[in-house]
């Protein structure tokens, strides 16, 4: 038995990730904002056991699987209300958030501001995951998040429904089956042109 375990977990190791997040002008946000939501949003996916991981830098890797950029720029005219947007219709996978509105949202509790953020690239991701921007009556997948909604995100993240994670492992099991694109080359001069 215990050598069953171990080939399960040489081969999930060796696999890569499900979905490889290429980050562009993260610089916004500070490393740790950026690294605790990154990794609550890792996690949040482990636990539908999908596998997350980020990148600096946009190149595609062997084993990298789905590659979704993700961009942060301050904010943009359009979008009311939104904190980030994606196009699940799209060809290349695009996250853009928005996050001077994010900072906007949590100025009175900028402690919750990783969290938030955390949740705002998983609603976003799971967009481009089930190819679709439909969105569910309750989770992290919700339309609009409600007060209650907020303030528990800081203590214990909004569920995936059962249909979410359906439709995201479907989405993932199509991406794997046709070819990646690579994610668009960003302008020189643009705002997401930034050095790391």
């Amino acid at each position: 038995m215990k050598s069953i375990w171990a080939i399960l977990l040489l081969t999930s190791a060796v696999r890569g990730a499900d979905v490889t997040l290429s980050m562009t002008g993260q610089t916004r946000a500070s490393n740790f904002v950026r690294i605790a939501a990154t990794d609550q949003a890792t996690r949040m996916f482990a636990g539908i056991g999908v596998r997350l991981e980020s990148k600096k830098r946009s190149v595609q890797a062997p084993g990298d699987g789905m590659v979704i950029q993700v961009m942060f720029i301050d904010d943009m005219p359009g979008h009311s209300g939104a904190m980030a947007f994606s196009n699940p219709f799209d060809p290349v996978p695009l996250v853009t958030v928005l996050y001077g509105r994010i900072l906007f949202a949590t100025e009175r509790d900028p402690e919750r501001r990783a969290a938030f953020l955390a949740h705002v690239l998983v609603h976003e991701i799971g967009h481009l995951l089930k190819r679709t921007n439909a969105h569910s009556p309750d989770g992290v997948m919700k339309a609009h998040w409600s007060k209650e909604d907020v303030t528990r995100m800081a203590y214990r993240p909004l569920p995936f429904l059962p249909d979410d994670i359906d439709m995201i492992r479907r989405g993932l099991a199509l991406s794997s089956a046709t070819p990646l694109l690579k994610p668009p080359t960003v302008p020189p001069g643009s705002p997401a042109d930034e050095k790391f």
